[in-house]
C-alpha cells in the first residue's frame, strides 16, 4: 500500500530521533528538512505534529520545533509501562504465534545470540526486530502500536548510551530463552523472562543518564 508524503516525512525524521542522528534537544529546521528528505512543507510539518504527540518532538510558538529531551523520569516511567505490557505480548504470543512467525523469530533469537557484543548497533537492529515482531505475533493492533510506541522511546535511550555501554549491559540469551519458553508454551517463564530483560535494559541504562 503506498504510504503518503507526511508518513514518509513521518518515519524518516522519527528514524533521525530514535537513533540520535537528531538528538535530544537539537533544533529541528524545517527547510532543511525540505531540502533532505525532497519534501513540500505540509508533510513536513504533518509529520512534526504527530512526532509531538509521540513525545519526540517539542513545538515552541516562536522558537521553533526540538527533538524532546530524555530524563531519569522519562527512563522510569517508559519501563514501569514496558514491564507490563511486553509480558502481555508475549502472554498473547504464545496463545496466536503462527509457524512463520515463530521461525522468524527463532532465527532472530540466534543472530542475537551470536552477534558480536562488540557490534551494538547490529544489536541494537536485532532487538528491535525481535521486540516488533513478537508484538506482531500477539495479533492485537492496539497493543502492538502502544508497545511499539514505548519500545521506540526505549531505543532512543539505547542510542545516547552506545559509546559507554559495556557487554555486561547486553541481555545476549534473552531472546533465545524467551523464545524458548514460547515455542513450549510456557507462558510463565516467558513472562517471566520478558520482564528480566527489560529490568536489566532499565538497571544498565540508568547509569548512563
Amino acid at each position: 500500500m503506498k504510504i503518503t508524503n507526511a508518513e514518509k516525512a513521518y518515519r524518516q525524521i522519527k528514524e533521525k530521533i530514535v537513533t540520535t542522528e537528531l538528538p535530544p534537544g537539537s533544533l529541528i529546521n524545517e527547510a532543511d528538512m525540505m531540502s533532505e528528505l525532497t519534501l513540500g512543507r505540509t508533510p513536513i510539518r504533518e509529520a512534526m505534529k504527530q512526532l509531538e504527540a509521540d513525545n519526540l518532538v517539542t513545538i515552541t510558538p516562536r522558537r521553533g520545533m526540538f527533538v524532546s529531551d530524555i530524563t531519569v523520569t522519562d527512563l522510569t516511567q517508559i519501563f514501569e509501562v514496558r514491564v507490563e505490557i511486553e509480558p502481555l505480548a508475549v502472554r498473547l504470543a504464545v496463545q496466536r504465534i503462527s509457524k512463520k512467525e515463530l521461525a522468524q523469530l527463532r532465527h532472530l533469537a540466534e543472530e542475537y545470540q551470536n552477534a558480536d557484543f562488540k557490534d551494538t548497533e547490529m544489536l541494537l537492529k536485532l532487538d528491535r526486530d525481535f521486540h516488533t515482531l513478537l508484538a506482531e505475533a500477539a495479533h492485537n493492533k492496539f497493543l502492538l502500536k502502544d508497545l511499539m510506541h514505548y519500545y521506540n522511546l526505549s531505543l532512543r535511550i539505547w542510542y545516547l548510551a552506545l559509546n559507554y555501554a559495556q557487554p555486561d549491559d547486553i541481555d545476549m540469551k534473552a531472546h533465545l530463552e524467551i523464545l524458548e519458553a514460547i515455542e513450549v508454551m510456557d507462558v510463565e517463564t516467558a513472562e517471566r523472562r520478558m520482564k528480566k530483560h527489560i529490568q536489566k535494559f532499565n538497571r544498565a541504562i540508568k547509569q548512563y543518564l
